[in-house]
């Protein structure tokens, strides 16, 4: 019997295990031929993936198809979850395993970051816009960060698409942990553009204690400086994303069965 395992990151602040849950309850009518749809986190958080696969296989699940519900291609993605999940084969060797990738790079996200620029005052129209329609505004897109170089480069990407389809004159990027340009760099860098008006995009998933300290070096920023920094709000489980996590559950029902070999001819090593 086929199974559906979604794997979320996890936080320490319940309010985003929370709307992990609540978004993959609006994922799972995308494939209601699947009985057997369960939803787990990596970390911080319960249940563990360990008891996600255990919750799957009582109900009698002899295939998951699991999906991580993360923003970009990192270590946890390429690493943390398939070293996982060859545990769980392991355990489980009559159950076979098949993996989707994360939601990555994708035009639904770039609407989404616009869509938070609006509802926090910024003038949008849906063309895109000619050079001499920029606007003197400067945006800081904060990611949450990693030591894997694919995810960071990833994030640059998105943010040239975010500056082609925004009329303002800078895009600059910043992480959160495990890299640089950290926060206290990336608010340094706008603060020497030109540009009075600095509007900060979390590309976060869920609310967290991220949130909360993106918050208070703002704060703390604000004070310090006469630029006008305007915090969005994260993307969230934003409706449009459904359609988007329900494209990788799909390719993740179709995938080749787990081990990593067939992994390595996939996603994971392109």
């Amino acid at each position: 019997m086929q199974a559906i395992l979604y794997i979320g990151h996890g936080s320490r602040v319940q309010a985003g295990n929370d709307e992990l849950r609540n978004f993959v309850e609006k994922t799972k009518a995308a494939h209601p031929q699947v009985a057997i749809q369960e939803c787990c986190f990596l970390e911080l958080a319960d249940p563990d993936i360990t008891e996600g696969v255990r919750t799957c296989i009582k109900q009698g699940a002899t295939r998951i198809a699991v999906v991580p519900v993360l923003l970009l291609t990192a270590m946890h993605a390429k690493v943390d979850i398939p070293q996982e999940i060859e545990r769980q084969r392991a355990q489980y060797p009559d159950v076979s395993f098949t993996y989707g990738r994360p939601m990555g790079i994708e035009a639904t996200i770039i609407e989404i970051i616009k869509a938070r620029l609006k509802k926090a005052g910024m003038s949008l129209t849906a063309a895109r816009p000619r050079y001499e329609e920029r606007q003197p505004v400067s945006l800081l897109l904060v990611g949450r960060g990693s030591s894997d170089p694919e995810a960071t480069s990833d994030l640059m990407k998105i943010a040239r698409l975010v500056w082609e389809f925004t009329p303002v004159t800078d895009v600059e990027v910043c992480f959160m942990a495990a890299t640089h340009p950290n926060v206290e760099e990336g608010l340094a860098r706008v603060t020497r553009l030109p540009n009075e008006t600095v509007y900060v995009i979390p590309y976060l998933l869920f609310t967290g204690v991220l949130m909360e300290t993106l918050e208070k070096q703002l704060a703390q920023w604000s004070k310090r400086t006469e630029k006008s920094f305007i915090l969005c709000d994260y993307l969230g489980f934003d409706d449009r994303l459904v359609d988007v996590l329900a494209e990788r559950v799909q390719e993740a029902l179709e995938a080749e069965p787990f081990p990593a070999e067939n992994l390595n001819r996939q996603w994971l090593q392109q």
